[in-house]
């Protein structure tokens, strides 16, 4: 397989074309989902509506929970490319093609142009990945950011241990730049994107200390690029910390201690092993060469430069993994971070040549090979079992052909060399994500409090005409407006009732105090509403609505449409 492409411009091509299509096909197929792809567009909406690039705010209410960066992506990419899906997600799949780029960078610099190759090409088809660049959340950003500081720290390093001439200037270019990266991930996710490169360094200037040299150079590094951190960082603190008072004490007390003791978790609780699930599943179809991946015999035939190298990437590894493991704060995308430094492994393990440790086994690889379908098989199975979703007829036959291509693949591949094997699995993975990402937008309406709001919002952008009122019940529906809009606005503002005051944006200190008569404290006040000479849209949360018409029987209230567990009523 690999014969074809003998040139390094080939190889580059092809990572090329590979990676666009795995990050841009069907990305704006999708509606956006609740709650964390809602709330994201939605505070990058109102900054493009507002002016307001400085204060994030979610429905009009400042929302202080992390750093901008990300809100600043989205609504750059919404200001140049309008208000939809596939711009909302453009900044998340450049981000992917960026944490690729990194990835092949770090490979070809620790094992050689083929180790750079392989190690992009695993970490684009691992599952977790792939998903994420997908997901709007802040976690597809702090990988990116994550995996170049360590590539520029690695190539810091390096500039330290060799014998050139200008190695100070060297040395300074790749480190501050590493500083950058941390400063950028820091402002997308906060303290976590300091703390992984540097406890990869720190554990690599460790294990080398005794014969280390320069370290008054690191020592100097390491003080200037904190004062170039704190001089990229500080200064948007700074500025909310002045333009909401309350805002220091909220995200230094109650968000960034917060997280760390665990008061201010919510319904992310899970168990020490929660993460080893999530790897398992998260790196398919490559899971099954983990177990040949730690041994010593290959440890043992590295050279002084490969051990630090192994050293780098296995601390960000085991450091993070360990770190969100005892963390009572338990998401899957929390250990993403991880996944370049594994696909680096992975690649520099069985694609870098010596020293040859016992090869892994010949199952191992038809296990890769056979996985690389499992999700196509599956899906068919989540949709009815776990969100209980009928199926189109055509698809009911989906799990049984999959299973029975993965037969003939693994009976066809049975005397394949690894490599076949992996080039093979590289092009079945890509397929099947393709064929799920393609289906997913048929039952979108159909998940529970994750489902989409867009049928919701397309309905008031439409029906809603001036001196409506609109009332959110039960639960904030926190994408809604960015369907929704003009219908709600910043000038025209809904209600909000029966509300866990706890949540965002209640929680944020003042927030209730600004809504003022927008916050309804009980029923009754939603019934003097419900009197007034006024057509009312009530968005509610699963039965909420009909509890309130069970105890307020002659309040006249019609089913307009409903998507998953959200509803939307009217009163005329």
């Amino acid at each position: 397989m690999e014969k074809v492409f003998l040139t390094e411009t080939r190889q580059r091509w092809l990572l090329l074309l590979l990676t666009a299509f795995t990050f841009f096909i069907l990305l704006g197929s999708r509606a956006l989902n609740e709650p964390d792809e809602g709330r994201y567009s939605e505070i990058a909406r109102e900054m493009i509506e507002t002016g307001d690039w400085v204060v994030p705010h979610l429905w009009y209410l400042p929302h202080l929970d992390k750093p901008p960066m990300t809100y600043w992506l989205v609504a750059v990419s919404m200001k140049w490319f309008g208000q939809n899906e596939w711009a909302a997600r453009l900044p998340l799949a450049l981000a992917g093609c960026g944490g690729v780029w990194a990835v092949w960078l770090l490979g070809c610099s620790v094992g050689g142009r083929r180790v750079g190759f392989w190690s992009a090409l695993i970490l684009q088809t691992s599952l977790l990945y792939f998903v994420m660049a997908r997901m709007l959340t802040t976690d597809m950003f702090l990988t990116l950011f994550n995996t170049w500081a360590i590539y520029f720290f690695w190539r810091s390093w390096q500039s330290l241990n060799s014998e050139v001439r200008n190695r100070k200037s060297e040395f300074f270019s790749w480190h501050l730049a590493g500083w950058v990266a941390i400063a950028l991930g820091f402002s997308a996710k906060g303290p976590i994107a300091l703390a992984i490169p540097l406890a990869a360094l720190a554990v690599l200037v460790i294990y080398r200390w005794k014969s280390f040299a320069a370290k008054k150079l690191l020592w100097s590094g390491l003080v200037v690029g904190l004062v170039l951190f704190l001089i990229l960082v500080l200064p948007w603190f700074l500025v909310v910390f002045r333009r909401v008072p309350e805002s220091f004490h909220y995200m230094t007390l109650g968000q960034a201690a917060g997280h760390l003791l665990g008061t201010t978790i919510k319904d992310r609780k899970g168990s020490l092993f929660y993460f080893f699930g999530i790897l398992a599943v998260g790196l398919l179809p490559w899971t099954w060469l983990l177990g040949w991946l730690w041994r010593r015999a290959y440890w043992c035939g590295l050279d002084p430069k490969s051990k630090d190298g192994w050293v780098l990437l296995n601390t960000m590894t085991i450091f993070t993994f360990a770190l969100f493991s005892f963390s009572q704060a338990k998401l899957p995308p929390y250990i993403l971070p991880i996944f370049p430094a594994l696909a680096v492994m992975l690649a520099w393990r069985f694609f870098g040549g010596e020293p040859a440790a016992k090869p892994v086994a010949a199952l191992a690889w038809r296990f890769c090979l056979g996985g690389a379908l499992l999700l196509p098989a599956f899906f068919p199975l989540a949709v009815v079992y776990a969100f209980h979703n009928p199926l189109p007829g055509w698809m009911k036959w989906q799990t049984p052909v999959a299973a029975g291509i993965i037969l003939f693949v693994l009976w066809l591949a049975r005397k394949w060399k690894p490599s076949a094997c992996t080039a093979l699995t590289v092009a079945l993975v890509l397929l099947s994500l393709v064929v799920t990402v393609a289906e997913i937008p048929l039952f979108q309406n159909n998940l529970k409090r994750n489902s989409t709001l867009k049928p919701l919002g397309l309905t008031l952008r439409v029906n809603c005409r001036p001196g409506d009122v609109i009332v959110c019940w039960g639960q904030l529906p926190e994408g809604l407006p960015f369907y929704a809009y003009p219908a709600i606005s910043a000038t025209s503002r809904p209600y909000f009732g029966d509300m866990n005051l706890a949540q965002v944006p209640f929680e944020f200190p003042g927030n209730q105090k600004r809504l003022g008569d927008l916050l309804l404290p009980d029923e009754s006040a939603l019934v003097h509403l419900l009197a007034e000479n006024h057509r009312i849209w009530i968005a509610g949360f699963n039965d909420e609505v009909e509890h309130f018409l069970q105890n307020h029987p002659a309040t006249p209230l019609t089913l307009v449409t409903n998507v998953g567990q959200w509803k939307l009523f009217v009163n005329r």
